[in-house]
């Protein structure tokens, strides 16, 4: 239920804000600290007020109710928009990167972190007067340097800064000044991390190294394994202190200060570390750690964060482009990124803001845990009908109570683009196997029975719950018997129901029944959403638009769907129910453009589609190896790649209506880990591909002159040859 008791005076949402600061604090026990740092965490929009001379924050939502509690939120289903309209009588809304500093400060203390939020700030106020309160102030900046590639990849990968210094190469005085330093790190600090004159990244320091002395006992560290071992780094878990390598070796120093995560990494930075000298504060530059000017480094992460937009420019442009049209198609050559992209896409589309989007692994594994919930996928083909992709009648086997068959009846199901819609419409954050648990208490006994329409909405049937059954009463309103008004001619098992509303199953006999029922439970207890759907059709030039969706309702542009200019609804053939293309449901398809099945795209499918044409990359492998540290395969791969270019783009080669943006073998086919690889990728991958283009009449190549390329790619070494032979031909 959503409430309608609205904030009325800004006493009122500082009075909230406390009370969820009372939970920071853990005054009330239980799990109300971690409910309200997931709160602040989560939360978009931000109501800061300085309370006590402490910068304090509190979500839009929370805070817009009057006398909130944690146990009134979570009941309450009512929507932010309405508690900004009445936060807007006292604050403003601003969007400052020195405020999200300030909020991952205060998420460090929880050592968590958040993205970028919007914040709402008293009208009497300027977002300087926030910045010079007390504990906004007490933010420092250090500069954490690295003199080793290896620490930086141990560095980033497990979320802190190691310390190194060599015993008897540096004096102690200045191993002493180092450590000084580090004692005076504090939680909420922000620590710029550099390798050579590059900054790579920030972090919000988030835990310090217990204090101890210089002359703590290894042999009792060392007997109770307190301290962690990376690639000959000793990194230890209670003391500050230096200490040489345990388990013999170099002699490295380690010792670690760890943060929230490094914000905007990218490992081809180009953000340099020029000015550093002129704004050290603490320490000398020349050391690994040094305290820096906060302009200096606010703009810094400025730099940072821009750069990371930039390489993530692709994917935002792409999501914006599927906000705006609703339907994009992604096309290419094989190999150019396509699956990728999408899922990646899809993610920021779904507002997906706690992941890397340009990490691939970090994609997949996010959208494999949202697939079948907010992203659906399915792969077009010739089979695939109306049936399958909306909805269509499919066969269902009948059982008596012994589990004998008594016959078949053909039920109306659901198709992959129904299930999308569905799920675009329904908040399915909510417990539905508790939601149906409680419904059935409601209904229980005859005289509380419920009646319900059916799925086609055309009837209605009983349903009635009688205590100690395993199933629910459910009869037709239509139905007549002399067995009197509780007999019941369709019973629904209660666990299939809970199965077939967890997408689990389909075996009760009943099964439109029901369907009928968990219907009614989510109108009972589902609200309706706006939360984003994703739908891929993969290869969608694969099958017959038309055919799969309908003509009228092949995929509906944004102006017809359910909150667009001209909604449509339509009535299902099958079903009978009215149904319409909810806004909240993107459509991504994908499409090699070298298949020649590309012209048979139906142009209702077409008209529909913005297209997003992805190319060869030539730099995406250069920085493949670079990562990689194989110099020597690096150039052999970009060589073949421009080789293999240069053959296909040759005038005297290429013929038909494709380009060689079309054609081009995609980047990942040369990217390996090493040249075993890279040469089974060439034999088995790269020359089947171009010698179907050459059999499919696309490419104009003569058998000598292929044989002679193919021979030469799989050796890893470009056409020998061919300039002299292409200068001859000129003159």
């Amino acid at each position: 239920m959503a409430r309608t008791d609205y904030i009325e005076t800004r006493e009122d949402i500082i009075s909230n804000i406390k009370t969820l600061y009372s939970y920071l604090h853990g005054d009330s026990g239980g799990d109300y600290k971690s409910w309200a740092i997931e709160k602040l965490r989560l939360g978009r929009n931000m109501v800061i007020e300085i309370i006590n001379g402490h910068v304090c924050f509190g979500p839009s939502r929370f805070v817009g109710y009057l006398s909130n509690t944690k146990d009134k939120h979570d009941v309450n289903h009512g929507d932010g928009k309405d508690t900004d309209k009445r936060i807007k009588q006292f604050y403003q809304k601003v969007a400052d990167d020195r405020l999200d500093i300030l909020m991952q400060s205060e998420l460090s203390k929880y050592e968590e972190s958040s993205a970028s939020k919007k914040y709402w700030i008293p009208n009497d106020m300027e977002i300087e007067d926030i910045l010079n309160c007390s504990n906004a102030k007490h933010c420092r900046y250090w500069i954490a340097r690295l003199s080793n590639d290896d620490y930086m990849k141990v560095a980033i990968k497990n979320n802190l800064w190691l310390m190194q210094q060599r015993y008897n190469h540096q004096k102690n005085n200045i191993v002493t000044q180092l450590l000084n330093l580090v004692k005076e790190v504090k939680v909420g600090d922000v620590l710029l991390l550099t390798y050579g004159k590059t900054i790579y990244t920030y972090g919000y320091v988030v835990k310090c190294p217990h204090q101890a002395d210089h002359t703590s006992n290894l042999s009792n560290i060392i007997r109770n394994n307190k301290y962690d071992y990376y690639d000959g780094i000793v990194c230890f878990n209670d003391a500050d202190a230096f200490y040489e390598d345990l388990r013999g070796g170099e002699d490295n120093w380690g010792q670690r200060l760890s943060v929230d995560q490094w914000h905007y990494y990218t490992k081809y930075s180009s953000v340099s570390n020029q000015g550093c000298k002129s704004a050290c504060l603490n320490g000398q530059p020349r050391q690994s750690l040094f305290e820096v000017k906060a302009e200096f480094a606010q703009n810094k992460i400025k730099e940072l964060k821009k750069q990371y937009n930039e390489k993530n420019m692709f994917i935002s442009k792409s999501a914006k482009l599927l906000q705006s049209k609703h339907n994009i198609i992604l096309q290419g050559a094989p190999g150019t990124g396509k699956t990728y992209n999408t899922a990646a896409i899809a993610l920021k589309v779904l507002d997906i803001t706690d992941i890397d989007l340009t990490d691939h692994k970090a994609v997949m594994e996010r959208y494999d845990e949202l697939l079948g919930k907010q992203i659906f996928f399915t792969t077009c083909h010739q089979s695939l009908d109306y049936e399958d992709f909306v909805e269509g009648l499919k066969p269902h086997v009948q059982t008596d109570d012994k589990g004998n068959s008594i016959g078949v009846t053909y039920e109306p199901e659901d198709g992959i683009f129904k299930r999308a819609c569905n799920a675009a419409q329904t908040d399915q954050s909510k417990d539905i196997i508790k939601c149906i648990d409680d419904y059935i208490q409601k209904i229980k006994g005859y005289e509380n029975k419920r009646e319900i329409p059916t799925v086609s909405g055309r009837s209605a049937l009983y349903v009635w719950w009688s205590e100690g059954n395993n199933t629910i009463n459910t009869r037709s309103v239509l139905s007549q018997s002399t067995k009197g008004d509780q007999y019941t001619p369709s019973p629904l098992n209660i666990e299939k129901v809970k199965m077939q509303a967890l997408g689990e199953g389909v075996e009760n006999n009943w099964r439109q029944y029901a369907q009928a029922f968990i219907d009614a439970v989510k109108r009972e207890y589902f609200t309706t959403t706006n939360k984003p759907v994703v739908l891929i059709i993969d290869e969608i030039n694969g099958g017959n638009g038309s055919k799969m969706s309908g003509e009228r309702l092949t995929p509906r542009e944004s102006d017809k769907r359910s909150q667009g200019n001209h909604p449509i609804k339509l009535i299902l053939p099958y079903t009978k129910a009215e149904f319409e293309v909810p806004s909240n449901l993107y459509i991504i398809g994908t499409m090699n453009t070298t298949d020649r099945s590309t012209g048979t795209l139906d142009y209702a499918i077409r008209r529909r589609f913005a297209f997003v044409t992805l190319q060869s990359d030539r730099s995406i492998i250069e920085k493949h190896y670079d990562e990689l540290g194989d110099a020597a395969l690096k150039d052999k791969a970009v060589a073949l790649f421009d080789d293999i270019k240069k053959f296909i783009e040759s005038p005297k080669h290429l013929c038909g209506d494709m380009s060689i943006d079309d054609l081009m073998v995609g980047h990942s086919y040369f990217m390996a880990e090493d040249e075993e690889e890279l040469k089974d990728k060439v034999e088995y991958e790269i020359v089947p591909l171009i010698n179907e283009y050459i059999n499919d009449g696309i490419l104009n190549v003569k058998n000598e002159e292929k044989k002679i390329a193919f021979d030469s790619w799989c050796l890893l070494t470009p056409i020998q040859g061919t300039d002299e032979e292409e200068q001859n031909e000129d003159q």
